[in-house]
């Protein structure tokens, strides 16, 4: 009995400490260049390393009642680590896709800089269609890193 709940204790430990590592972060091209399914105001996320920045996740958030025929403000917000040893700036672009991929709205960051081996988070506003957003399905997300 008392191996059992030895090894079950173990199990319980080693699973913990699984549980608490940081996420795997998948090797990118420079530019970055991927296709995700979006949802308003839900994080986007990535986990790929591109030159020593690792992109966590990118969120596109209405701050105001969405609706077709009205530009609305949102929150666009890019969020991950540099382990670089250089800083870098940041060039970030979203394509809005419906279900069939057919394009519905391009939004655009403006370039930013991060720290050479510190996490970053960088929030902008902007104005985004009202049917952008609520056609949208997916999102293609193109960065770009330059040193």
């Amino acid at each position: 009995m008392r191996q059992l709940i030895f090894a079950l204790v173990v199990a319980l430990v080693a699973g913990f400490a699984c549980a608490q590592e940081s996420p795997a972060y998948a090797p990118g091209e420079n530019p970055f260049q991927g296709e995700y399914a979006f949802a308003p105001g839900q994080p986007v996320v990535l986990h790929v390393v591109v030159e020593g920045i690792q992109l966590e996740q990118v969120t596109l958030t209405p701050l105001a009642d969405v609706r077709a025929g009205e530009k609305v403000k949102c929150a666009a917000v890019v969020a991950g680590n540099s382990t670089s040893d250089k800083k870098a700036t940041l060039t970030t672009v979203l394509l809005l896709e419906d279900a069939d991929s057919k394009g519905l709205g391009r939004v655009t960051l403006d370039p930013f800089k991060i720290k050479n081996g510190k996490a970053f988070q960088e929030d902008q506003r902007m104005t985004v269609a009202g049917e952008a957003l609520t056609g949208a399905r997916k999102v293609y997300v193109f960065v770009q890193i330059a040193f």
